[in-house]
């Protein structure tokens, strides 16, 4: 409930909005309590001997009476509903964009346990749940009571003891509604959790679709989905059997109410005690109290929804943010030296993946880190670029800890080409440029140093040329390329490779490391890599393994040391010959 009251409290500067849904609420309200006292003067004058005049004057006025109350109800009811359903919509407006700020904000570690699909839910089902609760569900909840008070109070000036009467199923009702309530709010919150779980099966399969085809995984992956969607529909059956019961119980005894007002009316009427107008209005009064009766278990129900989607949006919305941020942080030009100084870190689930890990890399030098896949490589690029921050020991840029640089400052200053080289479903200058406004020349400039500029030639629109979902309908080494270009644009001071080759071929890796060379030129360049000849070139080579320097030194050096980096130049050099060949052979045969 908590949750939901600070989604609530979103709309401070809507208050013009909430009097307004407020003043239709009241006039709904009074509108239903004044049309059984009419009809109760209309039938009272049938029976109480007046002239026909008087009569007919009696059901014109009346009647005057009643079609004035339901225009202005209805310009009430319209004000009432749209002036709430629009504090809703700007709760659930306010509440996604608040989230997603966050969502861009939490560190790696936060989306190293949390699923997309889950998120996606999140953004969606609970924030429309959330709006529902603020909006429409408050307003029903509000106008009901509203009625309930002053319906009750209506009865009670007419006759006390046929009031009570009426209100003796109420005690049930409540005891109905609250243990209904107590049922339905945990179950709710396992349907929206497991609406997660299934949006999250289905984001995989679609987004990794080729790999499911490709190695047959269709019926193995609609198990899996038929498995958590089967989850789901039980769960969604166990709270339409709670619903199946409680409804018509509560229905059943809001007719009850219904028929005991009738009955005891009648009864009173006999006796003399209250005329046959009192007692229509009274069966009136009692039917306006049947539909807030029966919408407790529905309301009851939507609000439970409500509070376990504002529970899960603010479960990411308060997530702890494992990066410190401290005052007065520093902005300024990175010059480029780079120090780990005894880094050592663990991922959440106590993964050491680098350990007492220290190295100085010079302002203006190129060094590259080499090693199998596991070894430790990526995660000191993600902890350079301050993704995650080092579990011991420091690292500093020009001498500075980067835990006091300003974050913008030192991740504008470096380029990262990742593994995983993500493009967007825009144009592919629109990925290079990633929404600065960039000068063409600068775009071109990159392009060719990326050996990009072949193929975007070859492309119907070129640079405006539209690519698919995470860069579908490129080839890997196109969509590398494009990574490359991204990250080299503005020329930052610091520069972060990761197995940046590794999609191209040898002949368009060698014509890249000679572009790229001139632009290493007084940059700092972090290079991770598996391939030798990547890294040969390098003013400083690093071997790693499992999270640790296994050798240090240049290429003639660690060759003359016949250690690991030696056996792999070896190994890789016979492959290489080979693909070499291979590569001749090829090209001295024509397509036919």
């Amino acid at each position: 409930m908590h949750h939901l009251w600070r989604a609530f409290k979103l709309v401070k500067n809507q208050w013009g909005r909430r009097i307004l849904a407020g003043i239709g609420m009241l006039g709904d309200s009074a509108g239903l309590i004044l049309i059984p006292l009419i009809t109760r003067d209309v039938f009272d004058s049938f029976t109480s001997g007046q002239p026909l005049a008087q009569i007919l004057a009696t059901l014109r006025n009346s009647a005057l009476y009643l079609i004035a109350i339901a225009v202005i109800r209805g310009v009430l009811v319209y004000i009432e509903i749209y002036y709430q359903e629009g504090t809703g919509n700007y709760i659930s407006h306010d509440l996604r964009k608040i989230l997603f700020r966050r969502v861009l904000r939490l560190p790696f570690s936060f989306f190293d346990t949390k699923k997309t699909g889950d998120l996606m839910s999140i953004l969606t089902q609970d924030v429309d749940a959330v709006r529902d609760g603020t909006g429409f569900v408050i307003m029903l909840i509000i106008v009901n009571i509203f009625t309930f008070v002053g319906v009750t109070i209506a009865m009670l000036l007419l006759h006390p003891l046929l009031t009570l009467i009426v209100f003796a199923t109420f005690p049930i009702l409540g005891c109905i509604a609250y243990g209904y309530s107590r049922k339905i709010g945990p179950l709710y919150q396992n349907l929206q959790q497991q609406s997660g779980r299934l949006h999250t099966t289905a984001q995989e399969n679609i987004s990794g679709i080729r790999v499911v085809k490709a190695f047959t995984r269709q019926k193995d992956e609609q198990e899996k989905f038929s498995s958590e969607n089967k989850r789901f529909y039980e769960l969604g059956l166990t709270i339409a059997r709670l619903s199946t019961f409680a409804h018509p119980v509560m229905d059943l005894l809001g007719t009850i109410s219904g028929w005991v007002a009738l009955t005891a009316g009648g009864i009173f009427v006999i006796r003399g005690e209250i005329t046959f107008g009192t007692m229509i209005a009274f069966t009136n009064f009692a039917d306006s109290l049947i539909w807030p009766v029966r919408d407790v278990g529905w309301l009851s129900e939507m609000f439970q929804r409500a509070i376990a989607g504002a529970e899960r949006v603010y479960q990411v919305v308060d997530a702890k943010d494992r990066l410190e941020i401290p005052d007065n942080q520093i902005v300024k030009p990175i010059e480029g030296e780079i120090a780990f100084n005894n880094v050592s870190f663990s991922y959440a689930n106590g993964e050491e993946a680098v350990a007492d890990f220290s190295l100085r890399i010079p302002k203006g030098s190129t060094v590259c880190l080499l090693g199998m896949t596991g070894s430790g490589k990526t995660t000191i690029a993600n902890l350079l670029a301050r993704f995650y921050d080092p579990t011991e020991g420091s690292i500093t840029i020009d001498g500075i800890d980067i835990r006091n640089w300003d974050l913008s400052c030192l991740r504008s200053q470096i380029g990262f080409v990742f593994q995983d080289n993500f493009l967007f479903s825009k144009s592919l200058k629109d990925n290079i440029t990633m929404g600065r406004e960039v000068d063409d020349a600068l775009i071109h400039q990159a392009v060719e140093a990326a050996q990009a500029q072949r193929f975007i030639a070859d492309l119907p629109q070129g640079l405006e040329t539209i690519v698919g979902e995470r860069g579908i309908g490129l080839s890997g080494g196109e969509r590398q390329r494009i990574a490359i270009a991204r990250a080299i644009l503005e020329g930052p001071p610091i520069l972060v490779f990761d197995d940046s080759s590794a999609s191209l071929d040898m002949r368009t890796e060698a014509f890249l490391q000679q572009a790229l060379n001139e632009l290493y030129q007084n940059r700092t360049v972090l290079i991770i890599a598996q391939r030798v000849s990547t890294a040969q070139n390098s003013d400083q080579i690093v071997v790693m393994d499992s999270g640790t320097i296994v050798e240090q030194g240049t290429h003639k050096e660690l060759l003359a040391r016949d250690g690991v980096y030696a056996e792999l130049y070896r190994i890789q050099s016979e492959n290489m010959s080979l693909l070499v060949e291979a590569e001749v052979n090829i090209s001295d045969h024509p397509r036919i």
